[in-house]
């Protein structure tokens, strides 16, 4: 916690003492859900988790203003994250991604630090195990069973845009 918090302290240093200007860059992984009239059937696939822990490290151009500093700042202090560090993030796991050719990380840890380097970027750093999906086919009725704990009488969830499994006896 005290690293993340020197950490932006440096950011905010280096963003008071550089001009103004405001860069953006994204790329989008997982925002396109189906959203069609009828039933879709359910699919399943098995994923295969490589054993070996990578590393990738991905540089990315940062200039922030004072305000989104602030903003990141008062996000750490209230104990969540902020939509500029998760955009971040994202980033960071589809350029891993791409790199290793897998379809997920399975558990990523990122580490954020400005460059030793390069002024206004920051390197991103993503730590995990690649995964691939394979077999995919029609779910049983036995595969459907399998998530009825995970979301039956979860008030707690939210499960706002997610299909939603009824078990029934």
């Amino acid at each position: 916690m005290k690293t993340i918090k020197i950490a932006f302290a440096a950011l905010a240093a280096l963003v008071l003492t550089s001009c103004g200007t405001y860069t953006y860059q994204e790329t989008t992984s997982r925002y396109v859900e189906p959203s069609r009239a009828g039933f879709i059937t359910p699919v399943v696939a098995d994923m295969e988790v490589s054993a070996e822990k990578i590393v990738h490290a991905v540089e990315i151009p940062v200039v922030l203003k004072r305000r989104e500093v602030v903003a990141i700042m008062a996000a750490e202090d209230r104990g969540i994250e902020s939509g500029i560090v998760m955009k971040w993030k994202k980033y960071a796991l589809a350029q891993t991604l791409k790199k290793y050719n897998a379809d997920d990380i399975v558990a990523p840890t990122f580490t954020i630090t400005p460059s030793p380097t390069k002024q206004n970027v920051l390197v991103i750093t993503v730590t995990g195990h690649t995964a691939t999906y394979q077999n995919f086919r029609k779910a049983t009725k036995a595969d459907v069973e399998l998530f009825a704990p995970f979301v039956e009488k979860r008030a707690d969830y939210n499960m706002q845009g997610a299909l939603l499994l009824q078990h029934t006896r």
